[in-house]
């Protein structure tokens, strides 16, 4: 097993990082030949699938006998910090990382057996004078993954897509906006196929509604015709069936923050939940995609504002 990678521009790496460590601290880092895969994922809870290229990296060497595929879990919250030290800093060298075996008299004596122990190695120098330098190295532990524990970590699939919004970084004041509602468990994401979206928030005593104005990018199901809509009278246009899904506000809340990392976000709305997505890099070589159960509501046609 070896694995030898370098980096002179982790931004790209550390920016999934910062919204993952708000939801949970151990992931899933998976490389394979062509790309490193991270996965936060727990039980009832969203899962976050991050997808690097190869290429992003100026070294990338994966070898094993699983099909060059090496899994691991880690927590990242200190790699998070060694990316950010070494942006911060005024380096001379790219950052390297390996992952290093260790032996059973390095590890606890209360090491799980099942899983073996080893760690992720980081070195990068840094100048601090015109005529000295620091040589910088860390040691993360991590716990390597048996192969039936690392196909059991699927990426979810959909049966069946009702629509899908893309939502520009224009909309993060309304974002903003729901964050500030603390007594509510639950969020109501109503769109429809004229690209209309709110979002309805039930504290109990009082419902607030936040709608953006404007009419958002849309891309209907497999089941709907994109023609549909250059058939409909004027008249008709007000009578659009709604679209709803209900959340968790506190996940909902936490996804959003994607906006903040790229132009424009995807939301994707199906049967059983939703899905934000988003590039990070103008090259489409980084991607993010947030995976949120929800309970899809079937909603009679409705007014709409014009």
């Amino acid at each position: 097993m070896r694995l030898k990678i370098a980096i002179d521009n982790p931004v790209l790496l550390r920016k999934p990082l910062s919204l993952l460590i708000s939801l949970r601290k151990i992931c899933v880092f998976r490389f394979t030949e062509s790309q490193l895969i991270i996965i936060s994922s727990a039980l009832n809870e969203p899962q976050v699938w991050t997808k690097l290229d190869s290429s992003l990296f100026q070294i990338y060497e994966v070898e094993s006998t699983r099909n060059n595929v090496i899994p691991f879990e880690i927590n990242i919250e200190p790699l998070y910090q060694v990316l950010k030290n070494y942006e911060k800093s005024t380096v001379t060298s790219n950052l390297s990382i390996r992952l290093q075996r260790r032996s059973p008299t390095d590890t606890q004596s209360t090491e799980p057996r099942n899983k073996a122990a080893a760690s992720l190695a980081l070195f990068y120098t840094e100048q601090m004078s015109l005529v000295s330098t620091v040589s910088h190295s860390f040691n993360i532990p991590v716990r390597l993954l048996r192969v039936d524990s690392d196909q059991r970590i699927q990426e979810p699939t959909i049966d069946e897509m009702k629509i899908a919004m893309k939502l520009p970084n224009r909309l993060s004041p309304l974002f903003r906006r729901i964050e500030r509602y603390k007594m509510s468990d639950s969020l109501t994401i109503v769109g429809n196929k004229l690209g209309k979206l709110k979002f309805v928030i039930d504290e109990g005593e009082r419902k607030v509604e936040i709608q953006w104005k404007g009419r958002l990018e849309v891309s209907l199901g497999d089941e709907e015709d994109p023609h549909e809509m250059d058939s409909l009278r004027s008249e008709d246009l007000g009578l659009i069936k709604p679209i709803s899904l209900r959340v968790k506000l506190r996940y909902w809340n936490i996804g959003c923050r994607l906006i903040e990392l790229c132009d424009a976000m995807s939301l994707i709305i199906h049967d059983t939940g939703c899905i934000l997505h988003c590039y990070i890099d103008q090259e489409q070589k980084c991607d993010i995609t947030y995976y949120i159960r929800g309970h899809y509501e079937e909603n009679e046609g409705e007014r709409q504002e014009t």
